[in-house]
């Protein structure tokens, strides 16, 4: 006798939030590097989608990715993301209540490519670079706030760099946040996603 079995073939690892014939929005979830090998690109060449990731986020990061499905629009929309053409929306919860509750926080930030982290200054340094950040309190926890942020300058972990060094970090962060507080709530990756491109 045989016995036939019928498989179910998992879910893919993301959730296509847009798609037309030139762009494509993909929710990522945290804990997946947005290119390179097991990547969300390759991810998507595996499915048989043609995709270059136009804009990135941290492999700790959940949310939304911009693809390019063609060279012309790959070329437009780098375009509109290096000249702050598209806004860049971000929920997150952090440690403490940040104080206002709205701001737009203003600073200057160094990337250490070698030890894979940047940091912050109040003033003009050589090697750093003008960054803004615009956060706005949503709800308060015990202890921890949400947030709706706005990216008005993109760099290399910005708004977990620029929270922290306003004294409140994202809820498990491990690189900027505060490592007594990640281990008390359980939490082992920065609680930051995406969820918004415009």
């Amino acid at each position: 006798d045989a016995v036939t079995v019928y498989a179910k073939e998992p879910p893919p690892p993301y959730e296509i939030v847009y798609r037309d014939d030139n762009v494509l929005f993909v929710s990522k979830p945290r804990g997946m590097e947005v290119e390179g090998e097991r990547s969300l690109e390759s991810q998507l060449m595996k499915d048989g989608i043609k995709a270059r990731a136009v804009n990135r986020l941290d492999r700790n990061t959940s949310g939304i990715v911009c693809f390019a499905l063609n060279e012309k629009s790959r070329a437009e929309l780098e375009k509109c993301f290096r000249d702050r053409l598209v806004t860049k929306k971000y929920r997150a919860l952090v440690v403490g209540v940040p104080e206002p509750p709205h701001a737009v926080l203003r600073a200057f930030l160094f990337k250490d490519a070698k030890k894979s982290r940047v940091y912050i200054s109040d003033v003009r340094k050589t090697g750093y670079v003008p960054i803004e950040t615009e956060y706005s309190v949503t709800d308060k926890h015990d202890g921890f706030c949400g947030v709706e942020i706005i990216l008005h300058t993109g760099r290399t972990h910005q708004i977990r760099a620029h929270m922290a060094a306003a004294g409140t970090p994202l809820l498990g962060d491990g690189k900027y946040g505060d490592g007594r507080r990640n281990r008390d709530a359980g939490e082992s990756g920065q609680l930051l996603y995406s969820y918004r491109v415009d």
